[in-house]
């Protein structure tokens, strides 16, 4: 399948109601064709080894679908997570939505804490947006490990939306494992809307008993 083919599928395949849907929800200036991410998913594993279908011949930057396809299987073809890494950094700067940014751990391999560390260090404080959404993003999946406590004070207060609503997230999946630790953090917490956002999901979240939940809930009107 060459990138043109891809892009004629794409649009065969349309959802025009999903289209408006994902468009309302992307908060970006992607054009949205309509595919939803379990089909994108199965585009990039059938055509992981397909040479003819080369990233650089993608258009990027216009259609929400096709950069989910150019980051996730140029992520998936890569041997190892270093190589994934390295490109996420060189790389993701150029997405345009949370749609992308947050779809990509299904592609990578496993990282270790220090190899995330490394990448949240360099990246968790740079001018672009996604880029630093993509440093929260992947922390997601070291919230078991106590050393993800490291990034608590390098938290700060990020006027960028995108970024604000990843670190609350990241937050309260870190609580799951640490409450006390993040209880602490918040009560500190200069930034209100950060703290507001992070209790809020906290309190949507059903791996909180409702005894936390109204802990932090009262830390929020305090």
């Amino acid at each position: 399948m060459t990138y043109k083919e891809l892009e004629e599928y794409l649009f065969k395949i349309k959802d025009n109601k999903f289209a408006d849907f994902s468009k309302s929800l992307s908060n970006s200036e992607y054009i949205s064709i309509g595919v939803k991410n379990p089909i994108l998913k199965e585009i990039i594993k059938e055509h992981k080894l397909d040479n003819e279908l080369n990233t650089n011949d993608f258009i990027l930057g216009k259609y929400l679908e096709v950069d989910h396809i150019y980051f996730g299987l140029s992520l998936i073809r890569l041997n190892n997570i270093d190589e994934q890494l390295e490109f996420l950094s060189n790389n993701i700067k150029y997405a345009k939505s949370w749609a992308v940014t947050d779809c990509l751990s299904s592609y990578m391999k496993k990282v270790s804490f220090d190899k995330f560390y490394n990448f949240f260090i360099n990246k968790y404080n740079t001018e672009y947006t996604y880029e630093r959404r993509m440093a929260y993003v992947l922390g997601l999946k070291q919230t078991k490990n106590k050393d993800i406590l490291k990034i608590l004070p390098l938290m700060k207060n990020n006027e960028e939306y995108m970024v604000m609503m990843a670190e609350a997230w990241l937050l309260s999946f870190i609580a799951v494992n640490y409450e006390k630790e993040v209880y602490d953090y918040l009560s500190k917490c200069t930034d209100n809307t950060l703290k507001r956002k992070a209790i809020s999901k906290i309190c949507d979240s059903l791996r909180f008993s409702e005894e936390s939940k109204n802990k932090f809930k009262e830390l929020r009107q305090k």
